[in-house]
């Protein structure tokens, strides 16, 4: 169970959740196919490993198609491409990745949030939580995981 603690900021009345540095993440219009995420205050963006990436033309738009992997399932996502951006990744590396607007769940909270797709192979959780898809909803804990639980579908 999600404990909550009141944000630092005055000007907000509402409570915070308590997050650890690790969640599990759904996706709740892919019929909840759940993620682990590395909760990163200090990237800006979100970001997601994909692979299969594909780019296409859909009802002139560009579109891409891609595939997230989790203990051993995987799932294909169709999405607009919102736009290209430049992305620093944690080895100093910039690339241009596709940004694509997809609605994610943490806990029992879910929105939409703009998320980078970007090859994560080699890194421990296919997912980075950056901090503008948290907004000021959420106090991360950094000496804590998994604080929100796990999904049903992973348990």
């Amino acid at each position: 169970m999600a404990k909550t603690a009141p944000i630092i900021n005055s000007k907000s009345r509402h409570k915070s959740v308590l997050i650890g540095w690790r969640e599990w993440i759904s996706f709740p219009d892919n019929g909840n196919f759940s993620i682990k995420a590395k909760v990163d205050t200090g990237a800006r963006t979100s970001a997601v490993h994909a692979t299969h990436i594909r780019e296409m033309e859909k009802n002139d738009e560009k579109w891409v198609k891609f595939r997230l992997y989790q203990s051993g399932k995987y799932l294909f996502v169709e999405a607009p491409i919102i736009e290209y951006r430049k992305i620093t990744n944690s080895f100093g590396v910039s690339e241009q990745r596709p940004v694509i607007n997809i609605k994610i769940k943490l806990g029992k909270n879910s929105w939409k949030t703009e998320v980078t797709l970007a090859r994560r192979s080699g890194m421990t959780y296919p997912m980075l939580i950056g901090r503008n898809s948290l907004k000021n909803n959420y106090l991360v804990h950094p000496h804590q995981s998994y604080l929100i639980g796990t999904p049903k579908n992973e348990k």
